[in-house]
């Protein structure tokens, strides 16, 4: 810059200069450390999130299966009805309630004979042949309470629902007039 022709020097303070030719090096090494703990703690966060969705959506599928085989039962037990054929309704206590399905899921492995733990894979359905309950096999069980013999399985059951009339009088399962059948678990479960 001149001044009437009369070069003018500009005077930068040195504190001001050091302050510009800091900024033009970069950051300190404390503020790199700054921004890469902020970083890490929101994924750590988000990671945390994202695997508890995971186990609500893994529960939430189970679930809509569990429904769907119940709304199966509900057309076994109205085709039977409907064909007069009443006595064979507890012979739905010991089906497989995959067998009701059109196209069973792709999680479903067959039946098993009481298997051994691990033998299923994690995230899986089988029906156990030994006690006729429909069992689940949770993946993402890190809020789930594991029943009495430390598994973490959801197990289902067909039950026949008999009048009180028939609880009371306590006769044989022939005697007993059946008021419904429905698909329950066999156990309660704990899942957040």
């Amino acid at each position: 810059m001149t001044n009437g022709g009369v070069p003018i020097k500009l005077r930068w303070p040195k504190q001001r200069m050091r302050t510009m030719l800091r900024r033009a090096q970069g950051f300190t090494l404390l503020e790199l450390v700054v921004v890469i703990i902020i970083i890490s703690t929101l994924a750590a966060v988000l990671l945390d999130r994202i695997l508890f969705y995971q186990e609500a959506a893994e529960r939430a599928a189970m679930e809509q299966m569990a429904g769907t085989l119940r709304s199966a039962l509900h057309f076994q037990i109205a085709d039977k009805l409907l064909k007069g054929k009443t006595r064979d309704l507890p012979l739905l206590a010991e089906d497989n309630p995959m067998d009701w399905l059109a196209e069973q899921p792709s999680n479903y492995v067959g039946v098993r004979f009481n298997p051994k733990p691990g033998e299923v894979p994690k995230g899986d359905w089988y029906f156990d042949l030994k006690d006729k309950e429909l069992v689940y096999v949770v993946a993402r069980g890190s809020h789930f309470t594991p029943d009495k013999a430390g598994r973490k399985e959801v197990r289902y059951k067909v039950r026949l629902v008999y009048s009180r009339e028939a609880q009371v009088n306590q006769g044989s399962a022939d005697e007993k007039e059946i008021n419904g059948v429905i698909l329950a678990l066999a156990e309660p479960y704990q899942w957040f």
